[in-house]
C-alpha cells in the first residue's frame, strides 16, 4: 500500500512514522480538496501497519507547516453544492479522527505558520511542538471569511477550552496568534528555537508518552465550563446572544451566530455527533452569499493593489455619512440611525455626528417624516440600513465611471480597507453582485422615488444589469 501525492511516508527502525506534507504544486502547503485522497491513503496505511507502530510525527517539507486555506473552491459555492461540501468536510474529519484514535502518540511538528485546516490537522495530534520563528502565526481564521472551522477544529477547541473561551477567544473574528501567545493559551504544548530540533523533540515526547490519547477520549472527561445542562455555561447561556450582539453588532454576518450555535449544540452530545453538527453549520455558511462576498474580497486582497485613502474612498465614506445626516434632518432619532449603521456593519462612531458606542438592539420600527407625496408612516431600521449601503455603493459606481479606480478588486478592497465599508459585503461592488444587479437597480429606483435622485442608478449599472452581468 502506498501513499500518493503530496504526503511522504518515512518509518524508522523504532516504528515511528513521519508523514511529511509537501504540495509540489505550491510554494506553501495550503489545505484544499487535493489533500483528500492522500490523507485517506495515509490514514488507511497507518491502520494497516498499526502493529509495531510506536508513534506518528506530522511534519512539513515547506518553510512553514500550512498556510491559510485555499478558498477558491468556496467562492462560488451555493446550495447546489451543499451535499458535496458536507461530504468533503465529513471525510476530512474522519481522517483526522483516525489519526487521534490510532492508539499510539501523534505529534505535530509545526515548523512555522499553521492556519485554517492545517492547524485543525495539528489539533488532531496529541501534542503540538512549534518553532518559535519570527513572523509565524497560528489559528483558525475561518470566521474572517464568513466560515467556521470545518475539519473538527471547532469541536476540539470546545472540548479543550469550553464553549465560552473557545468561541470568544479562539473562533470569533478568526484571530491569529504568535507561537508564544498560542503556548500561553494552551493551543500548543511546547516551543523550540530551531526547526532542526523538531524531530528529536517529537520523538522524545513519543518515548515519554506511549499511551497518549486525547483528553476527550479519556473516561470522565468534562468540557471546561460545563455544558448547557450544568456548570458555568448553563448559568451564562441566556446572556450569550446579547454578548454576541454587543460584540458583533447586528450586521448580517452569520458566522459568529453559527459558531456559537455549533459550539453550544456540540457541547451537549458525543464527539462524532458534535462533528456532524459542525459540518452542517459549515455547509450552511459555505453555500451562503455572505461567505461568497467575504471570500471574494479576501482573494482579491491577496491578488491585486487596493485603492488607499484618497478621492475614491473619501467619496464612499462621504456618501454614507451624508445619507446618515439626511436621516437626522428628516427627524430620525440619532439612536435609530446609529442602530441602522451598526446593523449594516459599520463600526460604531463611523458616521459623523452620531453617538458612538450605543448598544445594538433588535430591529424595531422608527418614526420618520414622510417623503414628499407619501403618507407619514413608520420606517423599519432595515430600510435605514439599506439606504446607507446603497449610498456607498452608488457613490463607488459613479467613481468607477469617473475612472477613479482601475479594477473591480481595487474598488472592493479599497472600500473595505480605506472607506470602512462593512466586511460582510465583500466590498462596494461585490455588495451589488450579491444583491443581484437587476434587483439592486430596481431597489435603487424605488429609493430614488422616495428619497431623491441621489439614489438613481447610474446608466452603466443599468446597462450591466440589463445584460445579466456582474462586476468582475
Amino acid at each position: 500500500m502506498t501513499v500518493p501525492g503530496p504526503i511522504r511516508w518515512d518509518r524508522d527502525d523504532d516504528g515511528v512514522v513521519t508523514l511529511t506534507f509537501d504540495d509540489p504544486s505550491r510554494p506553501a502547503n495550503s489545505m484544499n480538496t487535493a489533500w483528500g485522497a492522500p490523507l485517506r491513503a495515509a490514514a488507511d496505511r497507518l491502520v494497516a501497519e498499526r502493529d509495531g507502530l510506536r508513534g506518528v510525527i506530522l511534519a512539513s517539507a515547506k518553510d512553514t507547516f500550512f498556510d491559510d486555506d485555499d478558498l477558491e473552491p468556496f467562492r462560488a459555492a451555493g446550495p447546489g453544492q451543499a451535499q458535496e461540501i458536507f461530504n468533503r468536510a465529513q471525510d476530512l474529519k474522519a481522517r483526522l479522527r483516525t489519526l487521534e484514535t490510532l492508539g499510539v502518540p501523534v505529534v505535530a511538528a509545526v515548523n512555522g505558520t499553521a492556519l485554517g485546516g492545517g492547524f485543525e490537522l495539528a489539533l488532531a495530534a496529541h501534542h503540538r511542538i512549534v518553532v518559535d520563528a519570527g513572523g509565524a502565526v497560528l489559528g483558525l481564521p475561518a470566521a474572517g471569511v464568513g466560515l467556521l472551522p470545518g475539519a473538527g477544529g471547532l469541536v476540539r477547541c470546545v472540548r479543550m477550552f469550553g464553549v465560552i473561551a473557545a468561541t470568544q477567544t479562539l473562533l470569533f473574528g478568526g484571530p491569529r496568534f504568535t507561537p508564544g501567545q498560542a503556548l500561553d493559551l494552551g493551543l500548543v504544548d511546547e516551543l523550540v528555537e530551531e526547526a532542526d530540533t523538531l524531530p528529536d523533540a517529537a520523538r522524545a515526547w513519543i518515548d515519554a508518552n506511549p499511551r497518549a490519547r486525547q483528553p476527550w477520549d479519556a473516561p470522565g472527561h468534562a468540557i471546561p465550563g460545563g455544558t448547557p445542562s450544568g456548570g458555568e455555561l448553563a448559568s451564562r447561556l441566556p446572556t450569550l446572544p446579547a454578548i454576541l450582539r454587543r460584540t458583533h453588532g447586528g450586521a448580517p454576518d452569520p458566522a459568529p451566530r453559527a459558531i456559537l450555535a455549533a459550539a453550544v449544540e456540540g457541547a451537549q452530545v458525543d464527539f462524532q455527533t458534535a462533528c456532524d453538527i459542525e459540518s452542517r453549520y459549515f455547509t450552511e455558511l459555505a453555500t451562503g452569499q455572505v461567505s461568497t462576498n467575504m471570500i471574494t474580497s479576501s482573494l482579491q486582497r491577496r491578488a491585486v493593489r487596493a485603492a488607499g485613502p484618497g478621492p475614491f474612498t473619501a467619496r464612499i465614506a462621504d456618501a454614507v455619512r451624508d445619507e446618515a445626516l439626511a436621516m437626522l434632518a428628516e427627524g430620525v432619532a440619532p439612536a435609530s440611525v446609529a442602530q441602522a449603521a451598526g446593523q449594516a456593519g459599520f463600526q460604531a462612531g463611523f458616521v459623523v455626528g452620531l453617538p458612538a458606542g450605543l448598544p445594538p438592539s433588535p430591529p424595531a420600527p422608527v418614526a420618520a417624516p414622510a417623503p414628499p407625496g407619501h403618507a407619514r408612516g413608520r420606517v423599519p431600521v432595515e430600510d435605514l440600513t439599506e439606504r446607507l449601503l446603497f449610498a456607498g455603493s452608488l457613490a463607488a459606481i459613479r467613481a468607477v465611471d469617473d475612472a477613479m479606480v482601475r479594477t473591480v478588486p481595487e474598488a472592493n478592497v479599497g472600500s473595505l480597507q480605506g472607506a470602512g465599508f462593512p466586511p460582510w459585503t465583500g466590498g462596494v461592488l461585490q455588495y451589488v453582485n450579491g444583491y443581484g444587479p437587476a434587483r439592486f437597480v430596481a431597489r435603487a429606483r424605488e429609493l430614488s422615488h422616495r428619497h431623491g435622485p441621489r439614489f438613481e442608478p447610474p446608466a452603466s449599472l443599468a446597462a450591466l444589469a440589463g445584460r445579466g452581468e456582474e462586476y468582475l
